[in-house]
């Protein structure tokens, strides 16, 4: 018969390594981060935030390769002069007013694309009550903050900074690169509800043209 016992004795140590691994897992998971570690978060949450307004443009240049698509093909069955003559007089003023209509959303649709490829400045700035002195930043990155020194000035800043200060910075540019690519995702969605109906209108047109080309 085996001895209960000895085999809790033998077992109890193992038993308290799992213990305190766990309670190491969960302080690990619930402690605040050491500020080099803060810094690399930070820098890697600036690079998907560049990574979202770069994507936001590529989106954007593909729409307007779609858009330039569209209107080459409506430019040259347009031009055909057999496919204009095949159309009865009375849809001719239709023609041209859905032509209209087209040329007034893709007016809309390339202000919208405009407004997604245009360079935006968006600065969050922290009030010198909410962070102490030690801790709030120095104006070492930011383009704006970094010419208002001259370069003597901005380098003996760098000789100064404290990470507290850096990863303050960081954290305000990561709000502002928010910002600026919220207005561009909300100028794309804008975009392409143009493109949408762009490309409902120029089937349309297409589809009448056609038509009435095959009863002519």
């Amino acid at each position: 018969m085996r001895d209960s016992t000895a085999d809790d004795r033998v077992d109890e140590p193992a038993a308290e390594k799992r213990a305190r691994k766990e309670m190491k897992r969960l302080h690990e998971e619930t402690r605040k981060l050491e500020p080099w570690e803060r810094y690399r978060a930070l820098n890697d949450a600036m690079d998907e935030y560049y990574e979202m307004l770069d994507m936001a443009n590529r989106e954007a240049r593909f729409a307007l390769i779609i858009v330039g698509a569209l209107n080459a093909v409506l430019f040259v069955i347009g031009t055909r002069s057999s496919l204009v003559s095949a159309l009865p007089q009375a849809a001719r003023p239709w023609l041209g007013l859905g032509l209209v209509v087209y040329a007034g959303v893709a007016v809309h649709f390339f202000l919208q694309a405009i407004e997604v490829l245009r360079p935006r400045k968006y600065y969050s700035r922290l009030p010198e009550s909410a962070v102490p002195p030690e801790r709030s930043p120095m104006g070492v990155r930011y383009y704006e903050d970094v010419l208002q020194r001259d370069a003597e000035s901005h380098y003996r800043a760098w000789q100064e900074v404290r990470i507290s200060q850096l990863n303050a910075e960081l954290a305000i540019q990561g709000h502002s690169l928010s910002l600026k690519a919220r207005a561009k995702h909300e100028a794309l969605r804008r975009l392409f509800n143009g493109l949408r109906l762009m490309t409902v209108l120029a089937a349309g047109l297409l589809m009448v043209m056609a038509f009435f080309a095959q009863a002519a």
